[in-house]
């Protein structure tokens, strides 16, 4: 806790701010909280509101998870994805903080302004290259890559523009797309070096391996887009997150053989009356009972129950 200041130090102080002794009233200060007092740098201003910080993190955080999943699919191994950090810096800094070598794709995002750079550590970037490949990563190699490998990377980094719009979806409708990929930072600057950038950082796991991956948005890309990124906005305007409906039939049995044999045409008898009521899950969790049916020419289901009276 600061020490407070007796009566005499107060009329020292104000008196030393009379005169227009700084040096008097800084070192009082400092000396006082026990801190050191640094210049305010003006170029390097918070441009970020914190409501745009608090956007990012809702959306990088579903944006983990979906990534989570698109990359388990494709590598068939379980990955998880945990964000790290999301830091306003300059982009000086974050320039300067990449590795060599590195992938760096330099990537639009319309309606977002000029570029966004998707960043990949050498580390994550051979965990991919080896596990699609067949083989174990020791996550140790900081050879330059070559051209299959890029575009080998460049192929997956491709699917995950999907995902990026789809973690976007809630706020804003994105177009990802990557322009071209590089291995240099001097030939991926996207932007002036004192601009303000989001820098978010990914650690992605996977089996006993772990690597790094960062998403810097600089802050001329949302300015088209700043008003959409406030929370109160999106939320007040019922903005929401997609979920998946499911209907299921009653499970019908049927051995290896006759799966097998099936050809088109076939006709598989289900064991469901037509009067009887399908499960719908949501997100694989069983919530409702409904009618099958059709409504404005399209397949459509009535609800008659809510299962557990919720």
């Amino acid at each position: 806790m600061s020490e407070i200041l007796s009566q005499s130090e107060i009329d020292e102080l104000l008196s030393a701010l009379m005169t227009g002794d700084e040096e008097f009233v800084t070192d009082s200060l400092a000396g006082t909280s026990g801190m050191k007092i640094k210049d305010y740098d003006f170029r390097t201003a918070n441009r970020f509101p914190k409501e745009q910080i608090r956007t990012f993190s809702v959306v990088f955080e579903t944006y983990s998870q979906l990534l989570s999943n698109n990359l388990s699919s494709i590598l068939r191994v379980s990955c998880e994805c945990e964000i790290l950090s999301i830091e306003e810096v300059i982009y000086s800094e974050f320039d300067n903080s990449l590795p060599t070598p590195v992938i760096l794709a330099v990537t639009g995002a319309p309606p977002m302004y000029g570029s966004l750079l998707v960043q990949m550590s050498p580390e994550f970037a051979y965990m991919l290259i080896s596990r699609m490949f067949g083989g174990v990563t020791t996550g140790e190699n900081t050879k330059q890559f070559t051209e299959i490998e890029l575009a080998l990377v460049e192929r997956i980094l491709r699917q995950q523009c999907v995902v990026f719009d789809e973690a976007w979806g809630k706020v804003i409708e994105l177009s990802m797309q990557i322009d071209r990929i590089e291995t240099s930072p001097q030939f991926a600057q996207i932007t002036a070096p004192n601009e303000p950038v989001v820098v978010v950082i990914i650690n992605v796991t996977m089996g006993e391996e772990s690597g790094l991956m960062s998403i810097c948005i600089p802050h001329t890309a949302i300015e088209p887009v700043a008003q959409q990124m406030d929370t109160s906005v999106w939320i007040s305007s019922g903005v929401h997150a997609p979920m998946p409906l499911t209907a299921y039939f009653k499970s019908t049995p049927a051995t290896i053989d006759d799966i097998i044999s099936l050809q088109v045409g076939d006709v598989i008898k289900l064991n469901h009356t037509v009067d009887e009521p399908l499960t719908i899950n949501v997100q694989d969790i069983p919530k409702f009972r409904a009618s099958a049916g059709t409504y404005d020419n399209k397949y459509a289901m009535q609800i008659v129950e809510v299962l557990g009276g919720e």
